[in-house]
């Protein structure tokens, strides 16, 4: 799949910084349309980190719905982590039928989670567009449900979200012990929807086909049956 002219231009918006002209977010990465996606996959922030040049901006746009496009002209060494989340993403797409989108709290590309903490102590403009592209993301898709995998990625979740959420039963648990507990809240979009949240441990532990996942995934299989 190759992304459309208008989607070219929105999507651009997105991965761009408008102070430096380069590209520095990764608002999402996807095997298909994400318009069509029920499911997001939320990490903490964007893997592999990528440094991009401007003139590969179409290549890359395209890349972000292409996942054999992203891995053949990307790919660098990657985490098990990021691993265990494509393996979920195929697993999703061959069991269930669900095009999963692949995001992250805070979309700016950083290096470690050292370099997101000094940012956000700094209050860097590109730190907060970074957590504005992932929210513009969400209410441009619309999932039903918002899956936020490791203990990473949920403490900065609830940082920018917890105020939010509606019917949240989640306090003082941790994302292992939240990922046989089901739906832990709600969290409104623009369009007055609500976006069912799962939390589960690190994809890490995922594997090729999530064994261990078992109870999850029947929660999955029922939420979206």
């Amino acid at each position: 799949m190759t992304v459309s002219t208008g989607f070219f231009k929105k999507i651009q918006q997105w991965i761009v910084d408008e102070n430096s002209g380069e590209i520095a977010y990764q608002p999402f990465q996807v095997n298909g349309n994400p318009y069509k996606s029920n499911v997001f996959l939320l990490g903490a922030i964007p893997e592999p980190y990528l440094q991009i040049t401007i003139e590969d901006l179409k290549l890359y746009a395209d890349a972000l719905v292409n996942t054999e496009v992203f891995q053949e002209f990307f790919h660098e060494n990657t985490s098990r982590e990021y691993k265990g989340c494509l393996n979920f993403m195929s697993w999703m797409k061959g069991q269930l039928q669900e095009t999963v989108v692949y995001t992250n709290v805070n979309c700016l590309y950083m290096e470690n989670i050292k370099k997101y903490n000094e940012l956000k102590k700094q209050k860097d403009s590109s730190f907060t567009k970074g957590l504005e592209v992932f929210q513009e993301v969400l209410n441009e898709f619309t999932p039903k449900v918002l899956i936020v995998q490791g203990t990473t990625a949920w403490k900065y979740f609830l940082e920018e979200y917890e105020d939010q959420l509606i019917d949240y039963n989640g306090k003082g648990y941790s994302a292992q012990q939240l990922e046989t507990n089901g739906v832990v809240g709600k969290l409104p979009l623009t369009n007055g929807e609500n976006v069912n949240i799962l939390v589960c441990r690190s994809m890490s532990y995922f594997g090729k086909t999530g064994t261990s996942f078992g109870d999850f995934k029947q929660t999955l299989d029922e939420l979206l049956s």
